[in-house]
């Protein structure tokens, strides 16, 4: 496994565990942080999870989902394994996305693991800077974006 193949990232956010897994797995949440697209998720084993585009990717040329997969497993408020494969890679292989969740007093820590060896082609767009007027891209924007809507109210700088 190359280095990147195994990205490992933890952040811990000044909110109860429960509104994290919301802001992970509704619509409510996930259209304010990330790439804003809305998701819809049956969270039980075999189950549909896809992350839906926004206009504006519908403007760039993608269709209705960005990303698609099945839920491995799901143990509300505290895990949630898919398989996660992104629609602009349609000849890639699903990745293995987790996370976890652990409450303390005042604060949760998150830890996503992602594994690309199955998929290794988009390891480094994945990790990050392919976007460097955002800061970046990947999933150390997203989850900077998901700490800061879910402690200020607000998302990142759009």
């Amino acid at each position: 496994m190359s280095e990147n193949t195994l990205q490992v990232y933890t952040i811990y956010i000044r909110a109860p565990r429960q509104k994290v897994w919301e802001a992970i797995t509704t619509s409510e949440y996930s259209t304010r942080w990330g790439y804003g697209g809305g998701v819809e998720v049956d969270l039980v084993p075999g189950g549909l999870y896809r992350n839906l585009t926004t206009d504006e990717m519908k403007q760039m040329g993608m269709g209705d989902v960005a990303v698609e997969g099945r839920v491995v497993a799901a143990e509300s408020p505290a895990r949630l394994e898919l398989e996660w494969a992104p629609t602009w890679h349609p000849e890639s292989k699903p990745t293995r996305l987790v996370w976890e969740l652990t409450e303390y007093p005042g604060l949760t820590k998150v830890v996503l693991t992602h594994d690309l060896s199955a998929a290794p082609e988009y390891a480094l767009e994945v990790l990050g800077g392919s976007h460097p007027g955002q800061g970046g891209g990947g999933w150390p924007w997203v989850l900077s974006d998901l700490k800061t809507l879910l402690e200020s109210g607000e998302p990142m700088a759009a």
